[in-house]
């Protein structure tokens, strides 16, 4: 049951996402920002109403904050995916494989005796 539910909204976060980055999705939004400030007033809507838009619109923007910010999660670990299939086809170091799930302080210091490995490396080949 946890996992339909889980699924159904990555589905739905998926086509909210294709609908908010299609090409006529800032048309429709400058459409109906300019109907609510140039149409409502004029048609007796009261001023209270016209900043109720103004609530909606800022919810509407938080939601798309976390829509967005699951999109780029996903994205993220897609990559890491691939990325981490790479190191292991090529037969590179695999104990970086996974490396993004440690602390922050943990990845610089692996990043750093990366470094250090490189410089090594190069200053052995010049040697010879």
């Amino acid at each position: 049951m946890k996992a339909e539910r889980s699924d159904r909204v990555a589905r739905s976060a998926r086509w909210l996402n294709r609908l908010v980055t299609s090409p006529f999705a800032p048309i429709v939004a400058l459409l109906l920002i300019g109907l609510g400030l140039f149409a409502l007033p004029p048609l007796g809507v009261p001023p209270d109403r016209v900043s109720d838009l103004h609530l909606l619109v800022g919810v509407v923007t938080l939601l798309l904050v976390f829509l967005l910010e699951h999109n780029e999660e996903r994205d993220t670990t897609a990559i890491h995916v691939k990325l981490d299939e790479i190191l292991v086809a090529l037969d590179a170091d695999t104990r970086k494989v996974g490396v993004e799930e440690l602390p922050a302080e943990k990845i610089k210091q692996v990043r750093d005796e990366g470094r250090e490995d490189v410089g090594q490396g190069t200053r052995a080949g010049r040697a010879r």
